[in-house]
């Protein structure tokens, strides 16, 4: 039973392993893989406020040209002004050229808005693109230690199947089937009796069992959880103390 015992937890400490090194191949590419996503996301927006500054640069030059259309319009108008000397006239010139500089402070306004959104969108830009330049920095040397991490972690994981299956196939059928079993549903399926509990569940072990448990000579499982339980060597009562 003792030997029996020892293989399967020896068996547990590969079966932690090959779930931590399987861990290690699944999780890096997906983190590459959302790394590469967050740098297409990026490129987007930059793509995306890059077009948006281009629009508002032409809309500035189309502004801009109205804005000095009208201005040398008001100019031509005040020219005229000086020379006109009929009352109507004077007033009727008077009211364009108020209503040209209205439109010209309407255009003036529009144009430092558009200047205003220019500016916010240039430092937005800057930020992304130099948000973009980390992130892709940072995928690159990402990718050069996975290349590594996973190929130690692929090394790592055929030495331990072959180990684990070595060890499957010396450890008793229905004692591997019940293991098997219980690792599915619980993750371990080997637990230390720890102050009379499992610790596994932590649930408290019957006294009559815990001492089954201290003899070893044969396997006590969990009321609880069902798992193997053992007790470390040095835990283990001198005969005396056990009795």
């Amino acid at each position: 039973m003792k030997e029996q015992l020892q293989l399967l937890m020896r068996l547990q400490d590969i079966d932690i392993q090959v779930d931590q090194q399987e861990a290690i191949l699944e999780q890096l590419p997906q983190e590459l893989q959302e790394m590469a996503r967050n740098l297409v996301s990026l490129r987007h927006e930059i793509s995306e406020t890059q077009e948006t500054m281009a629009s508002i640069e032409i809309e500035l030059q189309t502004k801009e040209s109205e804005l000095t259309v009208e201005q040398e319009k008001i100019k031509r108008s005040e020219r005229r002004l000086l020379n006109i000397k009929n009352i109507k006239e004077h007033e009727a010139l008077s009211r364009e050229i108020r209503l040209g500089k209205k439109v010209a402070g309407e255009i003036e306004e529009i144009l430092l808005d558009l200047m205003n959104r220019f500016e916010q969108l240039k430092k937005a830009l800057e930020k992304k693109q130099a948000e973009y330049s980390d992130c892709e920095n940072t995928l690159v040397n990402k990718k050069t230690q996975s290349e590594k991490i996973l190929l130690d972690a692929t090394k790592a994981l055929e030495s331990l199947k072959a180990e684990q299956q070595k060890l499957a196939e010396n450890v008793n059928k229905e004692h591997y089937k019940r293991y098997t079993m219980v690792r599915k549903q619980r993750g371990n399926a080997i637990a230390e009796m720890v102050n009379g509990s499992c610790d596994g569940c932590h649930i408290a072990i019957p006294p009559q069992m815990g001492l089954q448990v201290l003899r070893q000579l044969e396997f006590i499982y969990c009321p609880n959880c069902h798992r193997i339980l053992y007790v470390k060597p040095e835990n283990i009562p001198s005969p005396n103390g056990a009795q």
